[in-house]
């Protein structure tokens, strides 16, 4: 029997994940591969093509779907920064349920016998992490925050949308995870930064932190974008509605990770507390259960967290050169 032809269109796909997304699918076997989302990528993989689109712009991302007739949808598009959606409630409910809901309208009525691949975010569990137990995806979520409010809501808001249509829906729920490129609205792109500047002479050497106790998850990207490519290609087998953690199980303690990252610098420099990083966690330890999505499609991390530190590091020192 010949394997299906697959036909993947992936949102957000100008943003972190998104670009990494492209180069996992166009090495899956993707027959065609269609990328949108706001502003460009200077580099497409090989078989991969990009469109500038805004999802509140229901015609025209209509028309998109009608003229790409995608098999599969990876949505990734998102306001990601837990930070940064408590201060912008209103564009943060916006993009992350209102650009949700056209997408999952468009679906409906231009693409209905797609598979939705939503990417939620662990972040959904919230206080139920407050247990100390990796969580599995049984676990009743208690989302805290507006991120994680509007990454719930848009779960339980597709599954009512979508409910009575053939269009399937998949939702993966990743743990923190970080890679080349990320910004440094996350923890280790921003120590990262901070040691790449103190090397080449750009800032005194004082690397400023904030909390440092709370225990984390620390997937690579490259490992996140391959379980979203196994899900793809697994998803005949999985029943719509399927909701699978990507996760390692292992946590990382924030002080450890600058230790780690520490070690690699190649210059020596003080930490300093910024009372202006430092905010609360009232989630001390976050933890998950990948085995449904081992079982599910064979998935497991592979990239060792000293090559995951070690290219964060020369992404930075590649972007403060002196």
């Amino acid at each position: 029997m010949s394997a299906p032809v697959r036909r993947v269109l992936v949102t957000g796909a100008a943003g972190f994940v998104g670009r990494h997304a492209l180069a996992a699918l166009a090495g899956a076997g993707t027959e065609a591969l269609l990328g949108i989302g706001r502003g460009t990528i200077p580099a497409l993989p090989e078989g991969a093509d990009f469109r500038t689109l805004d999802l509140a712009d229901r015609e025209t991302l209509a028309a998109c779907l009608r003229d790409f007739r995608p098999s599969h949808v990876l949505h990734l598009a998102a306001q990601a920064s837990v930070g940064q959606a408590a201060g912008a409630g209103l564009e943060t409910w916006r993009t992350n349920v209102a650009g949700l809901l056209n997408l999952a309208e468009a679906l409906r009525a231009e693409a209905p016998a797609a598979t939705l691949v939503f990417a939620s975010s662990s972040e959904v569990y919230g206080r139920a992490f407050l247990s100390g137990r990796p969580v599995d995806e049984d676990v009743v979520p208690q989302p805290v925050g507006v991120y994680a409010r509007t990454k719930r809501v848009g779960e339980e808001m597709l599954a009512d949308v979508l409910a009575g249509s053939a269009v399937r829906l998949i939702v993966v729920r990743p743990f923190n995870h970080t890679g080349p490129g990320q910004d440094e609205r996350f923890v280790v792109p921003a120590f990262a930064h901070q040691i790449a500047r103190i090397e080449a002479g750009r800032m005194p050497p004082r690397l400023a932190v904030g909390n440092l106790s709370a225990q984390r998850e620390f997937l690579d990207v490259r490992d996140v974008v391959r379980a979203y490519a196994q899900v793809i290609a697994a998803s005949e087998e999985l029943a719509s509605g399927t909701v699978l953690n990507v996760a390692s199980g292992r946590p990382h303690a924030i002080a450890s990770v600058l230790e780690d990252l520490t070690r690699l610098a190649r210059v020596p420099f003080e930490v300093v507390v910024d009372p202006t990083r430092m905010r609360p966690s009232e989630i001390p330890v976050a933890l998950g259960d990948g085995r449904r999505i081992h079982a599910a499609t064979g998935w497991a991390p592979q990239v060792p967290w000293s090559e995951t530190l070690a290219s964060v590091l020369a992404d930075a020192r590649a972007r403060n050169v002196a």
